[in-house]
Order: structure tokens, then sequence, then C-alpha cells
């Protein structure tokens, strides 16, 4: 019990780290405040967020989608850009069949982490307690511009 409480404050410090890197490496950009899936994006309307099988609320500071995603697939980032182009387009993932995502499957895989071929994203993708409008409003933004 111990190891494995060990090897989950290891993970979460890893996964702080991570998110600390990527937060001084994408500053938010300025977003039109009517803009509910910019300001999610970049982290000025905060979604409550938890790793599997933890629980406990991450920070704010750390479940940014900007910290690791990119909208416009131009910068380097820790995790797939969120552009229509990547959601939109059948491509393989984590070694499932090709895959992709619609409103619904983008906001199942956000809430639970299971993307549209099933298959589980990394532990590392924190599992959002986001509404369906919240949650619409981002998919919009990422998929329409």
């Amino acid at each position: 019990m111990a190891a494995r409480l060990q090897h989950l404050a290891a993970s979460a410090t890893i996964c702080l780290a991570l998110a600390a890197t990527a937060y001084s490496a994408n500053a938010a950009q300025s977003c039109d405040p009517s803009s509910l899936g910019c300001l999610i994006f970049n982290g000025q309307h905060a979604i409550p967020a938890h790793l599997r099988d933890d629980d406990r609320l991450l920070p704010d500071w750390t479940t940014r989608c900007v910290n690791c995603h990119t909208p416009t697939g131009q910068a380097a980032a820790f995790a797939p850009p969120l552009t229509a182009s990547n959601l939109l387009v059948a491509t393989r993932r984590r070694g499932g069949p090709p895959s992709n995502y619609d409103p619904m499957t983008f906001c199942r895989a956000i809430k639970n982490g299971i993307d549209p071929a099933e298959v589980l994203l990394r532990k590392a993708m924190p599992q959002y307690q986001i509404s369906d409008t919240e949650c619409m409003a981002l998919w919009h933004f990422l998929t329409d511009h």
C-alpha cells in the first residue's frame, strides 16, 4: 500500500511539474469575454478536475488545456494539438483503430478519459467536472477556428 501511495505521489508530482513547465511556455492568449470556450481553454474559466483513480481535485492552474495542448498546432506541446483536423479527421490514437471526435465523444473523453475508439486517455489527462454547456463551448472554440 505504501509503495502504491509513493507511486501515486510521484506520478502527481511529475504531472504537476510538466504542467508548470507548459504553463510558462504557453502563456494564455487574450480571450473575448463572451467566448466561454476560449476562456476554458486558457484557464480563465476554471473547471474542477482530477486524475484518473484519484478523486482529489487538482489546482486550477494545473488543469488549463493550454498547459499541454495548442489550439493551432503551430507551437510544440506536451499533448496533441486540439485542432479541428486532429479532432474531426479519423486518426489512430494510442494504438487504437482510426477514430474521430464528435461533440458527444469529445465531452466523454474530457469527463471520463475514454476516446471515441474506447481507448483510455493517458493518466496525466485530467478528468473534468465540466457541464454540457461548458463542454460544447470548448468544442466549438476548438473546431470552429
